[in-house]
């Protein structure tokens, strides 16, 4: 499958809070991190289930949408708006997502608080 289309089948299971079929995209190696910073944000799929379900569960109207998605080959640039986010926050997002064996490996991110909802054109 397109790496492109394995990353949005990925995002619809995010929306719809389903941490099992969420993590079900990921390699068993997966890692996530700050993109800027580095910050590792987990290291294997178990993190990752505890992280996305404490995510879903103390923010449950969470939304992201893709307003841009790059492909290039196994990597997939995805620009987001993102709803609901921990403590209600809005936020722009850069994600990249590095796929390997046609699951997600790596998932790198560049988050800004987004307070001007003037300036956001779909």
């Amino acid at each position: 499958m397109q790496a492109g289309k394995i990353v949005q089948k990925f995002m619809e299971a995010y929306n719809r809070r389903n941490v099992d079929e969420y993590i079900s995209y990921m390699h068993p190696n997966f890692t996530a991190l700050l993109y800027d910073t580095e910050q590792l944000l987990c290291s294997n799929i178990e993190e990752a289930r505890k992280i996305y379900t404490k995510r879903f569960s103390e923010n449950p109207n969470i939304y992201v949408t893709t307003l841009n998605r790059i492909v290039n080959d196994n990597v997939v640039v995805d620009a987001q708006f993102i709803e609901g986010f921990d403590g209600g926050q809005t936020i722009m997002a850069t994600s990249i997502f590095e796929l390997e064996d046609n699951l997600i490996k790596r998932a790198s991110f560049v988050r800004r608080v987004w307070d001007n909802m003037e300036k956001l054109v779909f």
